[in-house]
């Protein structure tokens, strides 16, 4: 930390730590369960002779373990800008093949706010405090080899607002796909009429405005900053063809699926 713990308030010392930290811790603790399941078995190579299947079951742990490792690698890759391209790379397949296998994970990431979830999450500091002591148990040297390496307070609210940034304009997205409905409709029910042009320019109008949320929302949640591009560019193309005639409104009920 840049600054030292006696000039950190409870206040500050309980800020949520940035992505990247979070990110970071989450992949220390995929170490000390793979550790701990390694030095349990270790510790037991033989099983009882009647209970089959033990030596399988717990090499299968360790590998689920062990892919959960993968996924917040990748996590952490995309939060240090990492492109498909990079990841795609080291794992040693296409930047498309990169993106069908992870995607969907760092989305799930960034739906729970870029923080760790799970049983054992916990507060930051109380997590990164027990990952200290666990690896000073091994390492008598690094007494704080987790904790202090997580970002100040400074850095830690600049996050927070970000992720509160990222928040408001996924919910507007949302409503302006919600409202999206109302405004094809209006489209479909003034073909014909004076006001039919004025509601084309609405329907496109709304599709723009979330081309630029999903501008926005690239800044302000990295990791997905590539699918929120190509978002905008859908929306912006969508606009366009609207303005161009090209796309007829067909009426749609609020039970239908809203147009992207």
């Amino acid at each position: 930390m840049s600054q030292s713990d006696d000039k950190i308030s409870d206040a500050e010392r309980h800020l949520p730590l940035t992505p990247l930290d979070e990110a970071l811790l989450a992949r220390v603790q995929s170490l000390v369960e793979i550790a701990e399941a390694v030095m349990r078995n270790v510790g037991r190579p033989y099983p009882a002779a009647t209970d089959h299947g033990a030596v399988l079951r717990d090499a299968l742990y360790v590998a689920r373990l062990a892919e959960q490792l993968v996924d917040r690698a990748v996590v952490i890759e995309r939060e240090r800008d990492a492109s498909w391209t990079d990841i795609g790379r080291a794992a040693g397949t296409s930047r498309q093949t990169a993106h069908e296998r992870w995607a969907d994970h760092v989305h799930g990431w960034a739906l729970a706010g870029r923080r760790r979830t799970g049983p054992r999450t916990g507060p930051a500091d109380y997590a990164a405090a027990n990952l200290d002591t666990w690896f000073a148990g091994i390492s008598t040297d690094q007494p704080q080899a987790i904790s202090a390496a997580l970002a100040d307070p400074e850095a830690r609210r600049a996050a927070q607002d970000q992720r509160v940034k990222a928040d408001r304009l996924r919910r507007k997205i949302q409503a302006l796909k919600n409202a999206n409905t109302a405004a094809r409709n209006a489209c479909y029910e003034a073909l014909g009429t004076e006001a039919a042009d004025e509601k084309r320019a609405a329907w496109a109008g709304n599709h723009l405005t979330q081309a630029r949320a999903y501008d926005r929302l690239a800044d302000a949640e990295a990791p997905l900053g590539t699918e929120h591009k190509r978002a905008a560019a859908t929306q912006r193309s969508l606009a366009h063809d609207i303005l161009d005639n090209k796309t007829t409104p067909a009426p749609t009920t609020d039970t239908q699926e809203h147009p992207a």
